[in-house]
């Protein structure tokens, strides 16, 4: 190797740990933002709204699923067209569907007592927010990590300042919704979605070839959505308004940790789209990997020891049965960082068959663990369900591991260099002939 590649390499590693960092700050920052919302709308009695919350975002994020799949990940990994593709589908299907998919879930959750002004409201959130995700792969392509984090974060300190003085939830999180839409066009700039060249691009034939391209990442995205949600939406069919306020008040903060875990693998997706598509030279190397799953142990030691104080003193819920949900939840989380690790590597190497069956393993292990353990012990069983699906999952790979492989972490994650399957990945630089490598069709690495 030359001189100028060992110079080359150090300040790759660094870039990348400082986008998996900024990445996961952004996340943890929001989660915390987040976190104050639910806790000063719990301390103004405002559970249903946190209800209303739950349940609504939870079923437009199964109507999301349904109509589009894994757009969203096809968005951030696939080629331009694709990417057209998608523009298209979001505006002619998903959008007319989400309208759709509000009148069906706020008839059904009326007459449980949920108000239509605050589903009604919660569900503008959740639209803004299924767009939000497009914006934001469009950034993260370029490695704009820290405007993202803007764009996120900047949104929620009004709506906490609205929560502080006793405004209602549903507004503050409309309004945060409505300052991250336009911050994140400003951010994009010759690459925003109202730009006319953009809406001269979308067109119905395209929308619907993205069903065509999307059809093994719909798989997985049903499959990620079932596996995640499943136990919260029949848990919210069973228990009352209160209880499910509770309930989602604890699993809000868990979804916190693991959006804050999964932000630094996607910086490692992000950088192996970049080599697989040569749209520049990366180098994401293990770092996203080591800090989300190290990130994961601390988090999870951190959360069960303070889960009485968590409950208790910040959230303002009875401590017997929340602390109990947080600290399951809490386990949990080593393992679906390890899971979603795997899978995300792979679909950032293309490789979405793989992913998609990992992830139907997934949701077909918490199936029956859920419906046993719901009807039986309500929200116990639900934070149960969810331990029980991350553990047996990460065992299956543990397994599988063991019989294929000797080498751990390569197996688990796939080469640094993040090729394909079948498709080399794009070089830096044409390394000296004697030091040229190549990939083993095991995924190693060989010289």
């Amino acid at each position: 190797m030359t001189g100028a590649g060992r110079l080359r390499l150090p300040r790759q590693i660094t870039s990348s740990t400082r986008h998996s960092l900024v990445a996961s700050s952004t996340n943890l920052l929001n989660g915390l933002l987040n976190a104050a919302l639910l806790a000063f709308s719990a301390r103004h009695g405002q559970t249903d709204e946190i209800a209303a919350y739950v349940a609504v975002t939870a079923a437009l994020a199964l109507v999301t699923i349904v109509v589009a799949g894994g757009s969203p990940l096809l968005y951030i990994s696939g080629d331009a067209e694709q990417r057209r593709a998608v523009r298209s589908q979001w505006v002619f299907v998903t959008l007319p569907c989400m309208v759709l998919g509000t009148v069906a879930v706020g008839s059904l959750y009326s007459r449980s007592g949920y108000e239509w002004p605050a589903m009604l409201s919660i569900a503008l959130v959740a639209i803004g927010n299924n767009h939000a995700t497009f914006q934001f792969a469009d950034l993260a392509r370029d490695l704009r990590f820290v405007s993202t984090a803007v764009a996120i974060c900047g949104c929620k300190v009004p709506a906490l300042v609205m929560v502080t003085f006793g405004g209602q939830l549903s507004t503050a999180l409309l309004t945060a919704a409505v300052i991250q839409f336009l911050a994140a066009e400003a951010f994009l700039g010759r690459r925003s979605w109202l730009r006319p060249r953009f809406l001269a691009e979308l067109s119905p034939r395209r929308a619907f070839s993205a069903f065509r391209m999307n059809r093994h990442l719909f798989t997985y995205s049903i499959a990620e959505y079932w596996g995640s949600r499943m136990a919260t939406v029949l848990l919210s069919l069973l228990v009352t308004p209160q209880v499910m306020g509770a309930f989602g008040a604890v699993l809000s903060v868990y979804q916190a940790q693991t959006s804050v875990l999964t932000a630094a693998l996607r910086v490692s997706l992000v950088g192996r789209v970049r080599r697989r598509q040569g749209l520049g030279n990366v180098n994401e190397g293990r770092q996203g990997e080591r800090i989300a799953i190290l990130g994961a142990m601390m988090i999870a030691v951190v959360s069960a020891v303070a889960a009485p104080w968590i409950v208790g003193d910040l959230l303002r819920l009875p401590p017997d049965g929340p602390a109990l949900w947080l600290i399951l939840l809490a386990v949990a989380l080593p393992f679906m960082t390890i899971v979603r690790a795997v899978t995300l590597n792979q679909i950032g190497d293309a490789s979405y068959r793989q992913a998609t069956r990992i992830m139907v393993l997934n949701a077909a292990l918490i199936t029956p663990v859920a419906l046993a353990a719901v009807p039986l012990a309500g929200a116990t069983g639900a934070a149960v369900a969810t331990l029980a699906a991350e553990v047996l999952t990460g065992a299956v790979l543990g397994l599988t591991l063991l019989r294929r492989q000797s080498r751990p972490y390569t197996w688990f994650f796939g080469p640094a260099g993040g090729s394909a399957a079948g498709q080399p990945a794009v070089p830096a630089a044409d390394p000296a002939p004697q030091e040229k490598i190549s990939t083993s069709p095991r995924g190693g690495i060989r010289s």
